[in-house]
């Protein structure tokens, strides 16, 4: 079944078919937000905070966009929200529940990739999370434009300076 049938079966009292659009789009929204906020557990809070929202909050789903766009909307905004309640300059430490952080890079290609990352967690929040969707979950200009709330060209223009600036750093970090 499609997601939209899903959604209208939800709807119509059948909750089970909820479960099935979460585990569609578990893994793909745990992978988007962990590349924003680089922590495990608060990648989880964060996801689960989002799947409770889109499910009380189902009927205002209005198909304007795909229902992947308005879950990753939807925890973009949940994590903007407890980036404002912490009021902390950096929302994450570098170091903490990373991957490449359990284990010392053994070759030059995974110090690379441990680098790439933190440079990623550096970029300003609009950047980071345009680069992410576009090269993390593939999506198109149009789509992260949907969800960001702003234009295409916006979303462009975003992805480009991110892109640029990596450019650089890498380039200073050769140094």
């Amino acid at each position: 079944m499609d997601d939209a049938t899903l959604i209208r079966h939800t709807l119509a009292g059948r909750r089970e078919d909820f479960d099935i659009l979460v585990e569609r789009h578990q893994r793909a929204l745990y992978a988007f937000v962990f590349r924003l906020v680089r922590d495990q557990h608060l990648t989880a809070d964060i996801v689960q905070a989002t799947f409770v929202r889109a499910y009380t909050r189902l009927a205002q789903f209005q198909e304007r966009s795909s229902f992947s766009t308005w879950l990753h909307q939807i925890a973009l905004n949940e994590y903007r929200a407890r980036r404002r309640a912490s009021r902390q300059q950096h929302e994450v430490t570098l170091e903490e529940g990373t991957v490449d952080s359990i284990a010392a890079p053994e070759n030059q290609a995974a110090g690379w990739k441990h680098k790439l990352g933190d440079l990623i967690a550096r970029l300003p929040l609009r950047q980071r999370t345009v680069l992410t969707m576009r090269v993390f979950g593939d999506m198109p200009f149009k789509r992260i434009a949907e969800a960001e709330g702003i234009s295409e060209n916006s979303a462009k223009v975003n992805y480009h300076h991110a892109v640029l600036r990596l450019r650089q750093w890498m380039k200073e970090s050769e140094a």
